[in-house]
């Protein structure tokens, strides 16, 4: 592609980016499905963009992508509502991950008749609601900071579990070793070394700040620290993407902390990080999702490609509201937002560079991941449209009530 041409279909995914953000203001359509219309475009059908060569980026970008977006999710949460609401959303995901998993599994096994890890792998896939997704939209909505964080909180644990699940099972695949503790111990390990190491950092910066005050580039800085948590954690075995929200909570709630740290002034985090962090968001997860778009190439388009993609996104609506029926019976509290619970189950950026690993490990008809995964994100996130929009007219009815 020609360089000039290069810079403004930039500049036009970059001002489509924006006004997607004025058209969910105004009507409560994510601009999710818009962007990634554009990667097709680009992509697939006029062919302007390779998709092969574009696949061996996407864990690299989609990672950068989930960094940024779950720390600027992580600033803008209250700790106090965190507390209140992480028993819940660690109830929720764990019923809607396992039974997702575990239905998905099954029915390619039994009805598809496709090898068992091979079912279970696109289960762990497949089982996640995207954070990349589910931060920025309700972010935008009106509603509680409850329901607010719980979503939050819930997308991001289940991106982390899949990341996780999905990894250990293509080293199962691969080396053919098991122990039936492995996964289990992989979980937990990764949950704890990251909440530790992510709130050490974030307290560490927030005496960094404190200096860095009257300097510029703090921002910059900042990200070069978030980058480093990010890399250091997952090095050390820790889910690199809850250590970032960690740090993002931490710095987005500097108030909590400053008596603790004697930090007399704290507003560099008002004034500076959130204002230069929504800015990079926002250009970052632009193109991400235009670039998810761009790097799917659909081989598998036949009948039975479309009975297993529909099926798939069938399980999963069965399974989401199962799991929203029993999060509300244990907690009553949540009945409210039953619905807005219920459409919140996007796939997005976990599922898609999960579903590359396995075929750059080599791991046999691994090839249709993609494909299916694509269809499913598609008619997910479709679907959490419609009910982003109703959820938001019933909430604006509740509140005239």
């Amino acid at each position: 592609m020609d360089l000039s041409i290069v810079f403004v279909v930039a500049g036009i995914i970059i001002m489509t980016g924006f006004f997607g953000i004025f058209l969910f203001d105004k009507t409560k359509i994510p601009d999710v499905l818009l962007l990634m219309g554009i990667g097709v475009l680009l992509g697939p059908v006029f062919g302007l963009v390779g998709p092969a060569g574009l696949r061996h980026f996407a864990e690299y970008f989609g990672t950068l992508a989930l960094i940024v977006i779950l720390f600027e999710g992580g600033m803008d949460m209250d700790i106090d509502r965190l507390l209140t609401e992480f028993g819940i959303a660690s109830f929720l995901v764990l019923i809607s991950f396992v039974l997702s998993m575990a239905a998905i599994a099954a029915y390619l096994h039994l009805v598809q008749h496709w090898e068992l890890l091979r079912s279970i792998l696109l289960g762990s896939i497949l089982g996640c609601t995207s954070a990349a997704i589910v931060i920025p939209i309700v972010e935008k909505m009106k509603i509680s900071g409850e329901i607010k964080t719980l979503l939050s909180i819930e997308s991001a644990l289940s991106d982390v579990l899949a990341v996780v699940i999905s990894i250990t099972l293509i080293e199962v695949i691969t080396l053919g070793t098991i122990g039936i503790r492995t996964p289990f111990r992989a979980v937990v390990s990764s949950f704890s070394t990251a909440i530790i190491g992510g709130a050490l950092a974030g307290i560490i910066w927030l005496k960094v700040l404190n200096f860095l005050k009257d300097r510029r580039y703090s921002y910059m800085f900042t990200l070069a620290a978030v980058l480093i948590t990010f890399g250091v954690l997952n090095f050390l075995g820790g889910s690199g993407s809850i250590a970032v929200l960690i740090f993002g909570i931490v710095l987005g709630n500097s108030h909590s902390f400053s008596k603790m740290l004697n930090i007399s002034d704290d507003s560099l985090v008002e004034s500076t990080i959130k204002f230069f962090h929504g800015e990079m968001t926002f250009f970052i997860r632009t193109f991400f999702f235009v670039y998810l778009g761009e790097i799917f190439v659909f081989k598998f388009l036949n009948a039975q490609f479309f009975v297993v993609s529909i099926a798939l996104f069938l399980i999963i609506i069965v399974v989401r509201y199962a799991s929203v029926l029993l999060t509300v019976k244990f907690f009553p509290e949540k009945q409210a937002d039953r619905f807005l619970m219920l459409s919140m189950m996007p796939r997005g950026l976990a599922s898609a560079v999960l579903a590359i690993l396995p075929v750059s490990a080599n791991i046999t008809e691994s090839e249709q991941f993609i494909d299916i995964t694509f269809a499913v994100i598609i008619l997910t996130n479709i679907l959490m449209t419609f009910g982003v929009y109703y959820a938001d007219k019933l909430y604006k009815r509740e509140v005239r009530e």
